[in-house]
C-alpha cells in the first residue's frame, strides 16, 4: 500500500502552479501535478484515498467531466501540496467552499462523482489563458452552462466539444452588444436583472424549440462556426433577443400593472419588438403567456438601495418558485426546456 496519501504531505510540491480565479480542484490539481511529473492518478495518491478508473488515461480526462470533491483533511493536503494557504485556495477554487465538502472530519478523502456539483465544467478562454502564459486547457465552476469572455470576445460551453473550442463573437455585433446590456442590466438591478434574464432565456429557448429554422438564428448559428438545431448553439443565438426580453420584463415588473389589459399591451409590445428582430411570435406566445401566469401578482415593494434607489422586486409566484442562487435555469421561474 501507499501511505502517503493517509500520513499526508510534509511538504509543498518543488514547482508550483497560481490557480486561475474560479477554476474548477479537478482542473488545478491536474495542472499541479503535470507541472512536477506527475499524471492525475499518481498525484491522487498524495491527497487521500478514494476510487478512480484503473486506467491513468481516463483518469486524466476527469476534469472535464466532473469536479473533484475531497473532505476537510484533504483540502488541507491539497494546501500544502500548493504551498497555499487554505482560505487562499477556497477564494481560488469554489468546489473548496465549506459547505461543499465531503462530510467526515477524519482521514484525507477525495471523490469524482458522475456528475460536478454546483455548477458547469467551462473551458476557460484559451486567449485568456496565452496571455496568463498558461498552457494547458483549464475548466472553470460556472454557474452557467456558458461564459461570455467580455476582453476577448470568447464563448465558451461545457460542451466538452473542440470543434471550436471557444466561439468567437467577434462578427457577432449583436451578440457583443447583448452581453454589454446584460451586465448593464446585472449592475443596475442586481438579483432582480438576473433573475428576468434568466426568465427571458427559458422563454427564448422554448421559443426557439419551436421555430428553430428562423432565419436570424440559422445565420448567427452558421456564422459563430455551430451547427444551427445543435443544442451547443441554442445559448448563443438566442442571446441577444434573451436580452432584450429580459429589459422588456423589467419594465412590466416596474409598471405594477397586472390587469389583463395590461397584459395585453405588454405582449403587443413584445410582438412588436418580435418583428423588429425577425422572429415568429406566435411560437413564442406560450412562453410569454406563461411568463405572465407566473408574474400575475406583484410583490409587495421594492426594496432601497444605499443610494436611495428602489431595487424591484419580482412577483410573489417568481419569487416562490425561483432560487436565489446558482443556474439561469435554478433562478428561473419558467420549466427547463
Amino acid at each position: 500500500m501507499d501511505w502517503t496519501g493517509l500520513l499526508g504531505p510534509s511538504r509543498p510540491l518543488p514547482v508550483q502552479v497560481r490557480p486561475v480565479g474560479g477554476e474548477s480542484t479537478g482542473s488545478f490539481v491536474r495542472r499541479l501535478g503535470r507541472a512536477n511529473g506527475l499524471n492525475l492518478s499518481s498525484f491522487l495518491d498524495r491527497v487521500g484515498q478514494g476510487e478512480a478508473s484503473q486506467d491513468p488515461e481516463q483518469v486524466e480526462k476527469y476534469p472535464q467531466y466532473t469536479e473533484m470533491k475531497v473532505n476537510a483533511a484533504g483540502r488541507t493536503y491539497l494546501s500544502v501540496l500548493s504551498g497555499m494557504d487554505v482560505g487562499l485556495l477556497q477564494w481560488a477554487l469554489p468546489s473548496l467552499a465549506d459547505d461543499l465538502l465531503l462530510p467526515g472530519t477524519g482521514p484525507a478523502v477525495w471523490q469524482w462523482p458522475w456528475e460536478a456539483e454546483g455548477g458547469h465544467l467551462v473551458p476557460w478562454c484559451p486567449s485568456c489563458g496565452h496571455r496568463r502564459q498558461v498552457g494547458e486547457r483549464v475548466w472553470l465552476m460556472s454557474a452557467d452552462s456558458w461564459r461570455v469572455c467580455g476582453r476577448h470576445l470568447r464563448w465558451t460551453d461545457d460542451s466538452r466539444s473542440t470543434d471550436p473550442e471557444a466561439v468567437s463573437v467577434a462578427a457577432l455585433a449583436e451578440c457583443v452588444t447583448a452581453h454589454r446590456d446584460r451586465l448593464r442590466l446585472q449592475r443596475r438591478f442586481k438579483s432582480a436583472g438576473e433573475e428576468l434574464f434568466a426568465d427571458a432565456c427559458q422563454v427564448m429557448y422554448q421559443w426557439w424549440t419551436y421555430a428553430p429554422d428562423t432565419l436570424v438564428w440559422v445565420q448567427r448559428a452558421w456564422t459563430a462556426g455551430l451547427e444551427a438545431r445543435s443544442a451547443r448553439a441554442v445559448p448563443l443565438v438566442v442571446f441577444p433577443e434573451a436580452v432584450g426580453l429580459a429589459w422588456l420584463m423589467l419594465r412590466f415588473e416596474q409598471a405594477g400593472q397586472r390587469t389583463p389589459q395590461d397584459r395585453a399591451r405588454w405582449l403587443a409590445l413584445v410582438q412588436h419588438q418580435a418583428d423588429v428582430w425577425d422572429i415568429d411570435f406566435s411560437a413564442g406566445k406560450n412562453a410569454l403567456l406563461q411568463w405572465l401566469e407566473r408574474h400575475s401578482r406583484p410583490a409587495a415593494a421594492a426594496i432601497p438601495t444605499a443610494a436611495g434607489r428602489r431595487q424591484p422586486v419580482l412577483a410573489e409566484r417568481h419569487n416562490r418558485i425561483a432560487a436565489r442562487t446558482g443556474s439561469l435555469q435554478q433562478r428561473s421561474c419558467m420549466p427547463a426546456v
